[in-house]
């Protein structure tokens, strides 16, 4: 397996979750690997994920969030959702499970 690498901005996730306080950033850095690593065990080639497709960065974002010390169950479910979703549609379609020279032909 290729190597896992964060791909967004530790401001960007800090400010996901509601905190300005720098405390969380392993744990938020390590639920972003866990989503990405989820993400290619499930099919999804590690060339698709990237910080510029907002459907791979919602999909991640929404996984951290639903990890991350919602005290209300309800949200988190709904982010967990939100990740079980995503993944399975991209996990469904060629652009995201296929490398482009794969789809092309």
């Amino acid at each position: 397996m290729p190597e896992i690498k964060n791909i967004l901005d530790i401001n960007r996730i800090r400010k996901s979750v509601g905190l300005e306080i720098t405390d969380f950033d392993e744990e938020l850095q390590e639920l972003e690997l866990a989503a990405i690593n989820k993400l290619v065990l499930s099919g999804i080639k590690p060339s698709k994920i990237s910080k510029e497709d907002t459907l791979i960065t919602t999909t991640i974002l929404a996984y951290i969030k639903s990890q991350f010390r919602f005290s209300d169950k309800d949200v988190a479910l709904r982010f967990q959702d939100v990740f079980e979703e995503n993944k399975n549609f991209m996990r469904s379609t060629s652009e995201y499970t296929l490398e482009s020279s794969e789809s092309d032909g």
